[in-house]
């Protein structure tokens, strides 16, 4: 038996930076990729596949949304989905059209007996430690899976079940499939069990890639799992331009270049600015993020470099205003980081330059 277990799709989420002719581009994608999982279920044999929470990325869906979604899951009657809502899910979206292949889990706990494995789930968003853990009921003589949206934590959380891994320890779970965290992670329950998130299913946004879902195969009783990407159309791509020997705003652009020459069009990308630079580089980002942002679906510049700071000189000078504020600004109670902060904000209202604060 095949088992896909996916979560976060975060269907008809965007990405709100790219303006809404382009947000709804990317909504559409992500319908697609959907469809695109369901026709790999199609073409691998698998029987089933969990959804554990944040399929949808709002709480209202449009009608023309849900009936691709609900259409898709039709389209593959041979593939049991069992789906455990999410914080960004309402279990009012499927009250009048449910596909007869879809189970949805209620919130109290329940168990499926598909023969060569039990697939169990709660839809709870949040329980005392207590009662959930309570509810959980596993046959030790089975292979069983456990679906959940929560987090590992022993620190509570108004949006989601939390509990920590000892609360499952020897409740007969061979698999735990969970959802909510976009990181790919996995550990030990017990001797007997491990748990899994499945990571970002389709969701846009930086810090969440790669995406895709974790592919179950049960042979002869035994549970086995692997990893597998999608095949995005649009990367998420941080590069990195160091200014520590950069002396012209030329060779600036020219680092620019050539640290995105290989990124395709299709994709998000930023570039952030690291190292120590001189105080009289002009680095005019504006200018840098209007020249390129055509090239890409998203294009942003970020600017964490540090200005280089001779201490002591400043300390000697007299009558500079300059030397005056990084002075007043290095004796100030502040952090490191807002120190860098305030003298880069303080250097370019001296020089005259337009300043965001």
């Amino acid at each position: 038996m095949k088992i896909i277990h996916v979560s976060d799709l975060h269907l008809e989420g965007g990405y709100n930076r790219v303006g809404p002719d382009k947000n709804k581009l990317l909504r559409d994608e992500s319908l697609q990729l959907f469809a695109g999982l369901v026709e790999y279920a199609n073409q691998n044999g698998v029987e089933v596949i969990m959804i554990c929470g944040d399929l949808f990325d709002k709480l209202v869906v449009r009608k023309s949304t849900f009936k691709f979604v609900t259409d898709c899951i039709r389209s593959a009657p041979q593939v049991k989905f069992f789906y455990c809502l999410g914080n960004h899910d309402h279990e009012s979206m499927f009250d009048e059209d449910i596909p007869k292949n879809l189970i949805i889990f209620p919130v109290e706990f329940a168990k499926y007996d598909l023969g060569e494995v039990v697939i169990g789930g709660s839809s709870v968003i949040k329980y005392t430690h207590r009662d959930f853990v309570k509810a959980i009921d596993f046959d030790k003589d089975k292979l069983n899976i456990l679906m959940l949206h929560a987090y590992l934590s022993s620190s509570k959380f108004d949006d989601c079940l939390t509990f920590e891994i000892k609360d499952l320890k020897n409740k007969n779970i061979d698999y735990l499939a969970l959802g909510h965290i976009h990181t790919r992670m996995n550990g030990q329950i017990d001797e007997r069990g491990e748990w899994v998130y499945s990571g970002n299913g389709a969701e846009y946004g930086f810090g969440n890639y790669p995406r895709g879902f974790v592919l179950i195969e049960i042979v002869d009783g035994k549970l086995a799992w692997k990893r597998v990407d999608f095949r995005p159309k649009r990367n998420f791509l941080d590069k990195y331009v160091y200014l520590d020997d950069i002396q012209t705003f030329k060779q600036l652009e020219e680092q620019v270049k050539l640290a995105v020459k290989d990124v395709s069009s299709e994709d998000f990308v930023r570039v952030f600015f690291k190292g120590e630079c001189e105080e009289e580089l002009d680095k005019r980002i504006d200018y840098l993020i209007d020249k390129f942002e055509s090239k890409f679906f998203y294009f942003d510049i970020r600017d964490e470099s540090k200005i280089k700071i001779d201490v002591e000189k400043c300390k000697k000078e007299t009558l500079s205003l300059k030397a005056e504020m990084i002075n007043l600004i290095l004796e100030a109670d502040m952090t490191d980081e807002e120190k860098q902060l305030c003298i880069k904000t303080g250097i370019e209202a001296l020089r005259g330059e337009e300043v965001e604060i």
